[in-house]
């Protein structure tokens, strides 16, 4: 029997290098004479247009790269965890038959968990005529119902998703369904090896806060042409990080320094919210500061 092929996942808080190592990666599998395909995981770098303030930090490709999961859908439009499975899982059975080295990035966990496990999240559809029943519950009896449903996955939702009411009714969308079954278990196919990049949270912070910086001019600009073509501020891609303080700089609310911290503050609290998720998923093989810059691919 063949070796089932392996899939890299390189995991991490935003601003850890997940992306600088996945490039380094490829490079010396090139000169290794094996070609790389990357297909990012992030719930937000989907969309079109936003390309500063979504980190779309990627080069164009090269003749040894293939790139993936990125501009994928316009600003008015949603890619739930069971469309991005759907998606990915097909382009990475399309690169391992051409015989290219996949490496997965992203720190959207439960984009990851559908691809790993297309049984789980990704085999649960929307249910439109519960969610328009649901979408007219306040946040409190949205939990309330989450609880009586399943009181273990509302336990293990964090603070920032108890209180969102989207995050609630995909939840309930998901124990309201029956178990997915026929579907073809992770292990079945592929041998994913995931790689977690560990920094010390103040490391994080600082690389935050300069990114950030580095990169608000630019976001301003993309956020005035998000709202020319987009005005509708109720839609999804306007929850991005960063696009609250920047539209209310725009607004004449907060000054361009105060804008600037809040969204450092927005993206310190998404990388410990990262971090919790990713510390529980045991699968992961962890390496700290030092060990980043020898890391090659496990075997």
């Amino acid at each position: 029997m063949s070796p089932k092929p392996k899939v890299f996942i390189i995991v991490g808080p935003t601003a850890s290098g997940k992306t600088a190592l996945a490039l380094r990666l490829a490079e010396a599998s090139a000169k290794a004479g094996q070609f790389t395909s990357i297909i990012s995981a992030d719930s937000r770098q989907v969309y079109r247009g936003l390309d500063v303030l979504t980190g779309k930090d990627i080069p164009a490709e090269k003749a040894n790269l293939r790139l993936f999961g990125l501009d994928l859908i316009d600003p008015d439009q949603t890619m739930n965890a069971a469309q991005y499975s759907d998606y990915a899982r097909a382009i990475l059975a399309k690169e391992i038959k051409a015989g290219r080295q996949v490496i997965v990035v992203g720190g959207t966990g439960f984009y990851l968990k559908a691809f790993v496990s297309p049984g789980s999240l990704a085999a649960v559809t929307p249910n439109d005529r519960l969610r328009q029943e649901l979408n007219r519950l306040p946040v409190r009896e949205l939990q309330h119902r989450l609880k009586e449903i399943d009181a273990k996955r509302l336990a293990a939702m964090n603070q920032s998703d108890v209180a969102n009411p989207r995050r609630l009714i995909r939840a309930i969308e998901i124990a309201s369904s029956p178990s997915p079954s026929g579907s073809v278990p992770e292990g079945h196919r592929y041998s994913f090896v995931w790689v977690g990049l560990s920094l010390p949270l103040e490391e994080i912070k600082k690389k935050i806060a300069k990114r950030v910086d580095r990169r608000l001019p630019s976001a301003i600009s993309e956020v005035k042409s998000l709202l020319a073509a987009y005005p509708d501020r109720r839609l999804p891609i306007y929850t991005s990080l960063g696009i609250a303080p920047i539209l209310r700089f725009l607004d004449g609310e907060i000054s361009h320094a105060q804008a600037r911290q809040l969204w450092t503050t927005e993206e310190v609290q998404y990388a410990k919210r990262q971090l919790t998720w990713f510390k529980k998923q045991q699968q992961i093989i962890w390496y700290d500061q030092d060990r980043i810059s020898s890391l090659s691919f496990p075997t």
